[in-house]
Formats: C-alpha cells, sequence, structure tokens
C-alpha cells in the first residue's frame, strides 16, 4: 500500500516543465561540470524499483532526492494519520 500511494503522490507532484528544465543540455559555451556544481544538493536525480502489492511486476521510477524524501515524508503521515483516525482494538466504522 505504501509503494502505491508513494507512486501517486509521485505523478501528482511531477510537472512536465520541471522535467524537461531538468533534461535540458548545458549551453554550449558551459563546461559539463560548471552545470553540475550549479546544482543544489538535493536535485540529482535517483530511480529505483517498486513492486506494488499483490503484484510480481516491478514498476521504475525516477525522482530527485528531495521529492523522494517528501513522498516518503508523505506516506508516513497518512499512515501516522489513518492509524490515529482509528478507535483502539482495530476495529473501524462498520460499513
Amino acid at each position: 500500500m505504501l509503494s502505491v500511494l508513494m507512486a501517486a503522490m509521485l505523478m501528482a507532484a511531477a510537472e512536465p516543465s520541471a522535467s524537461a528544465a531538468a533534461d535540458a543540455p548545458a549551453p554550449a559555451g558551459a563546461p559539463a561540470t560548471q552545470a553540475k556544481a550549479a546544482k543544489p544538493k538535493g536535485s540529482e536525480k535517483v530511480c529505483w524499483d517498486e513492486r506494488p502489492t499483490g503484484s510480481h511486476i516491478s514498476k521504475h521510477f525516477c525522482a530527485t532526492r528531495d521529492e523522494r524524501e517528501k513522498m516518503e515524508q508523505d506516506a508516513q503521515a497518512a499512515v501516522t494519520s489513518r492509524a490515529r483516525s482509528q478507535p483502539p482494538g482495530g476495529l473501524g466504522p462498520s460499513r
């Protein structure tokens, strides 16, 4: 469930203009080392594979380190708030 929640947040947070700007090549006059040095610390892209619950097929995701940390924090907050909203004993409201 956590991986599905993180995937949904990743898709909701992704902006086409932000990814296009990140993939744009450095200007012709600037060396590649200067382009890397200009990036903020958490803006490097990381990729990972996740298997959604109930599936044997992995999905590949990519995001910046800051986005990944934000997704993990949001997912943890969602799990915590869900646990707090349930009454003691784990029995939720009857439907």
